[in-house]
């Protein structure tokens, strides 16, 4: 978190509350305590023996992504757009560049971003996502949610020259660790219907329909109206959990 905290953030820390304490943690504390470099390393090797790209892990804060990375952000959005940005259209929430832009920089998200290594051979080949080689990212939060401590994925999102091949299981799986870490409940996102392959390749990674997805909405005339989206989750608390094993 970076700039001052609230009176309310100040007491929920001084009382030992897991969500307030953590997000006060500067990146690099979060870092170390919660996305050790041992962490990143291991996800590096993985990443070699999935694709031939030269890919890095880099956490990034929503602060970082605003301030300095402003480059990194754009390319992160173009990669939402790209593929969500119908399926925003066609829901309630409605597709809005301005509120996801503000979404995206709320002050406790953090980022997981592919990045291609740089090369002293020149600039990245990854000219249509800001030149700078960004191949995809999660974004997430510790937060609450409906009373639980949590862990939440906002965004997942991965080029399509890394789609397919266990690069996207690899992010959850990482993310999910971060959760463990963190000694939260659960891991919780939201998927649209509309994507089918999402919601079957979250299903099989573990995750459930949350209690608290919003259910159909009857109105006064009779009509019934499905939501378009449902809020998934998996426990972190239990051990016998298996990680994800499918690709994105």
């Amino acid at each position: 978190m970076n700039g001052k905290l609230s009176r309310s953030q100040r007491k929920a820390i001084e009382e030992g509350k897991l969500v307030e304490t953590i997000n006060a943690l500067d990146l690099d504390t979060f870092a170390a305590q919660l996305c050790n470099t041992d962490t990143i390393s291991k996800a590096e090797n993985d990443l070699k023996e999935k694709t031939v790209i030269d890919l890095e892990v880099v956490l990034l804060s929503a602060y970082a992504l605003k301030t300095e990375c402003k480059d990194v952000l754009e390319a992160c959005f173009s990669l939402i757009q790209e593929s969500s940005a119908n399926d925003y259209k066609t829901s309630e929430m409605k597709w809005s560049p301005a509120s996801k832009r503000k979404e995206m920089v709320l002050p406790d998200m953090k980022y997981l971003v592919l990045r291609e290594r740089a090369s002293p051979e020149g600039p990245s080949s990854k000219e249509h996502t800001a030149g700078i080689g960004v191949y995809g990212f999660v974004s997430f939060m510790i937060t609450y949610e409906d009373g639980y401590e949590v862990i939440y994925v906002y965004e997942i999102h991965l080029d399509r020259d890394l789609r397919g091949q266990g690069v996207g299981t690899l992010l959850m799986q990482m993310v999910e660790n971060i959760g463990r870490r963190a000694q939260v409940e659960k891991c919780m996102l939201t998927v649209f219907k509309a994507n089918q392959n999402a919601s079957k390749w979250y299903k099989h990674c573990g995750y459930v329909v949350d209690e608290f997805s919003p259910g159909p909405r009857v109105f006064r005339n009779g009509t019934v109206k499905e939501p378009t989206y449902l809020i998934l989750s998996k426990s972190l608390k239990d051990a016998s959990n298996s990680p994800a094993s499918e690709a994105a």
